[in-house]
């Protein structure tokens, strides 16, 4: 009985752990990052979208055009979103001034995102991603190959996408990426 046991236990230890790792993989996918550069066929224009924030306006992206953008895209319910905030509030304090910051939480419930929010001390916008359709079309248009959150698109002032990451940016990996849409 007590080997019975032990086997039943040790096959919920190896379930648990495989479940563990799907969902890592499945919310921050691997680490990638590009830069587009080049001539004028290979700009990538950010797809415009409307959404409402968690203070309940509605922004569209064509209202955050004109200064350089960071958009990214977090969940609540993200292990890697968790690791990547407090990278994203000591870089929206370093930058605010000079590029615009706006977050999509994808999948996720408002109610959820706000507590997210609250408890990291986010204090730039964040907009709802209820079905995941933004991110998917940020992604088809920034020839991304690979999807998992979090994920941030750099927008330079025009509009175009000028680099984009997946997975969790350290402050060194943001420092780098921003400096491709500052003017």
């Amino acid at each position: 009985m007590t080997n019975l046991k032990i086997s039943a236990y040790s096959l919920l230890l190896i379930l648990a752990i495989i479940l563990a790792g799907s969902t890592l993989a499945g919310c921050g996918g691997s680490d990638s990052s590009t830069s587009t550069s080049g001539s004028a066929s290979s700009v990538k224009v950010a797809p415009d979208f409307s959404v409402k924030t968690l203070s309940g306006d509605t922004v569209a992206f064509s209202s955050l055009k004109g200064k350089p953008l960071v958009l990214n895209f977090a969940a609540s319910w993200c292990g890697p979103c968790e690791l990547e905030a407090p990278v994203l509030v000591k870089m929206y304090e370093k930058y605010k001034d000079r590029v615009t910051f706006f977050g999509l939480a994808v999948r996720d419930q408002e109610e959820d995102q706000r507590a997210f929010a609250e408890k990291h001390g986010l204090k730039f916008p964040v907009g709802l991603d209820f079905n995941g359709k933004i991110i998917y079309n940020y992604q088809k248009a920034g020839k991304v190959n690979m999807s998992g959150i979090p994920t941030t698109f750099f927008i330079d002032t025009d509009g175009n996408i000028a680099a984009f990451f997946i997975g969790p940016l350290t402050e060194s990996t943001f420092d780098q990426k921003i400096t491709s849409i500052l003017p």
